[in-house]
């Protein structure tokens, strides 16, 4: 066999008497970025720059020629025929990429070859795949943007030709694929428009330009433009349309991330972005969710050499800029601006607008104890000239490396709680209500008591934030707070991918918060292993669900979601005896909806189906508008042979959630685990879903 190498999708490699299960991250993407050069050579200091920026030259190379030793022991006897290496440059040489033949038959004009060129792409170009490496993500966005607009140019003329074929249905199936990829592109909404009236389908065709018409008017404010009026006109007015329209390219504003904050109820105002919703969402509607960490504009300044020693510059200097990019790395929602002139930006002017943003981070280093260095860094608040933290880092030059890790993690923390501040001082003046901290601990807890849905979860986050604004070390608030970012994590298509990012990143910071404040919190561990969990981290989620109940072993919840990570690990027979035990203790039906999901989704991937069955059809007595356990219940419907219902449950849900991509669901499930006893399990459920 000969070595396979998939990069439209998450990463696949095959190949015989090759060993690839624990290849190293760094040696994963070293061969996916050769296999995506169709054989050409790369040199070895490319290589090193995209895979190690933050390491010396030396360093750095050292790090690429380990990186290939591993690759070679992977590759076993085949390495000498597919990795060429010699003193200067690195190449895959012989292997099967899908994407050399997706760009290859993407070309073809023949209605076979195209078909196979849009199956063989399988998703985002290495889906889901993260390094730590700014030039290797910087890479890597731009080749999803690159195949994603070309499967999008490949979709229009696919369904261009299996039309003129007279192939309707696959038509519409492929044009469905195109909105899937890009809804707010008129041009895959007007093929799909096109092939439901060409199809004989006059109802469903204006079925979707009104879907269209709605999803314009609520991301973007705007109307379908001129074209795509007069064609439904003219399926309106004949029910028949003229052929595709030649001019329509492929459009390079694919997959927007549009940030949409919307308050969930009347009582938060446009302070979070401009829009409100009269009342909750409707089920059919895609609910959209406040995005509420801040954005937090800071300078940094270079650090002062006070060490007295001229050479020690460049040390100081490099601190600096390391400082920078660890920052950027590990935060989202923070733009950082290096400046020159502390003493200047300080007696310039308190106005943050005047120079773009309002904290400062500064510092010095000096002289320590013999043989090592002191760095103190502050950070300033400028329109009071007040310090909001200040922290002092002694340590020997050889624990440079080490130490940057701490500072930057202390620093980080600091401007994690700073964001939080802010959204939380958003939420109080949302209010419009001059409530105290218990009120606002009621009101939020009043509405998780309520159903689980978008819309009072995150009403529910709002008071929690509301509270914190006035007391910033209320535990019960950092938590619960914390817990409702975990419901959106957990619940995607509450949202948008934007503000699910937002939710885990404001989670954590809550979470380790709290755990700081009360280490022996057993609910604010319980979720922290949630969330770490709901991100995949599945090996961490279990210790932190072990420490829970060491602290409370009659922790509910620990128990429940100590049961979903077990399957997710590959032991769903470990399920249903947690679950058992989390019903056992916690008799609230908000939670039953939650623990019969689980149950069912366990009992579903070891093949009981009929039992699966049973406990998600109970899941949803409790929550109807739980997304999971209706995504399930299809699959378990279609296994035991009653395929109208499961057709039935299929179209409510698309129903629900029509914004969501189609095979996100999929990725969403796969991303969660590695473990290829799970994966082997999920495979047949979603092979029904599909």
């Amino acid at each position: 066999m000969p070595l396979v190498i998939g990069i439209l999708g998450s990463l696949t490699i095959e190949s015989e008497g090759a060993q690839f299960g624990k290849l190293p991250k760094k040696a994963r993407a070293l061969l996916a970025y050769l296999a995506a050069q169709y054989g050409r050579a790369v040199s070895r200091e490319r290589l090193a720059d995209l895979l190690w920026p933050y390491q010396a030259s030396d360093q750095a190379r050292h790090s690429l020629r380990n990186c290939l030793l591993e690759l070679r022991k992977a590759l076993g006897d085949d390495a000498a025929n597919h990795l060429q290496a010699d003193f200067s440059t690195c190449r895959i040489d012989g292997a099967d990429v899908d994407l050399v033949q997706f760009e290859r038959l993407s070309r073809s004009r023949q209605l076979a070859e195209l078909h196979t060129a849009a199956d063989l792409y399988r998703g985002e170009f290495l889906a889901d795949f993260v390094i730590d490496s700014e030039p290797f993500q910087e890479w890597l966005a731009a080749e999803r943007d690159r195949t994603l607009e070309l499967v999008c140019s490949l979709l229009q003329r696919l369904i261009a030709a299996q039309d003129a074929a007279g192939h309707h249905d696959a038509a519409i199936r492929s044009a469905r694929r195109l909105v899937g990829l890009d809804q707010l592109s008129e041009i895959g909404q007007r093929a799909l428009i096109r092939a439901y009236a060409r199809a004989g389908r006059r109802p469903e065709a204006l079925r979707q330009y009104h879907n269209c018409t709605e999803i314009l008017k609520r991301e973007l404010g705007v109307a379908p433009d001129a074209e795509t009026q007069a064609l439904a006109a003219e399926i309106t007015r004949s029910g028949k349309v003229g052929a595709p329209n030649s001019t329509d390219e492929p459009d390079r504003s694919l997959l927007r991330d549009a940030v949409l904050p919307v308050d969930p109820v009347n009582r938060f105002r446009d302070q979070f972005g401009g829009h409100r919703l009269a009342s909750p969402a409707p089920s059919r509607s895609k609910p959209l969710w406040p995005c509420v960490l801040s954005n937090i504009a800071v300078g940094v300044a270079p650090l002062r050499n006070l060490t007295g020693d001229a050479e020690q510059q460049y040390l100081v200097d490099a601190f600096t800029d390391d400082l920078i990019t660890d920052l950027l790395r590990q935060r989202r929602g923070l733009t950082l601006k290096q400046i020159t002139d502390e003493h200047g930006i300080v007696a310039k002017s308190a106005d943050p607008a005047e120079h773009g943003f309002e904290y400062m981070i500064s510092g010095s280093a000096q002289r320590g104890a013999p043989g090592t260095l002191r760095v103190i860094l502050r950070i300033t608040r400028l329109p009071t000239a007040e310090f909001v933290w200040a922290g002092r880092h002694d340590f020997k030059l050889e624990d440079l490396a080490s130490t940057q890790v701490k500072v930057t993690r202390r620093v980080s923390r600091e401007l994690q709680t700073l964001g939080l501040q802010e959204a939380g001082r958003r939420a109080l003046l949302a209010t419009g209500l001059e409530l105290g901290v218990k009120e606002c601990l009621s009101r939020a807890t009043a509405a998780l008591n309520g159903e689980m849905r978008a819309d009072l979860t995150a009403e529910a986050q709002q008071w929690f934030l509301a509270a914190l604004a006035q007391e910033p070390r209320n535990v019960e608030a950092l938590v619960h707070l914390a817990g409702t970012c975990q419901h959106l994590v957990a619940n995607p298509w509450w949202g948008d991918p934007q503000a699910a990012a937002a939710a885990a990143d404001l989670g954590r910071a809550a979470v380790e918060m709290a755990l700081d404040l009360a280490p022996g919190h057993a609910f604010a561990k319980c979720i922290q292993g949630m969330l770490r969990s709901a991100g995949g981290q599945l090996d961490e989620a279990q210790l932190a669900f072990r420490h829970a109940l060491s602290m409370d072993s009659e922790l509910a919840v620990a128990h429940g979601f100590a049961g979903y990570n077990a399957a997710l690990l590959g032991r769903a027979e470990d399920t249903m005896p947690a679950v058992e035990r989390a019903m056992g203790l916690d008799p609230a039906d908000r939670r039953h909806s939650i623990w019969y999901f689980f149950g069912g989704f366990a009992e579903l991937l070891r093949g009981r189906t009929e039992s699966a069955l049973a406990l998600l059809g109970k899941s949803l007595e409790r929550n109807r508008e739980y997304g999971g356990a209706q995504l399930f219940l299809m699959s378990a419907l279609s296994m035991i042979g009653r395929q109208d219902e499961a057709a039935r449950r299929a179209a409510a849900f698309r129903e629900q959630y029509p914004d969501y991509p189609s095979n996100a669901f999929e990725q969403l499930w796969l991303s969660r685990s590695a473990s290829p006893i799970y994966r082997a399990q999920i495979g047949p459920v979603f092979e029904q879903i599909r």
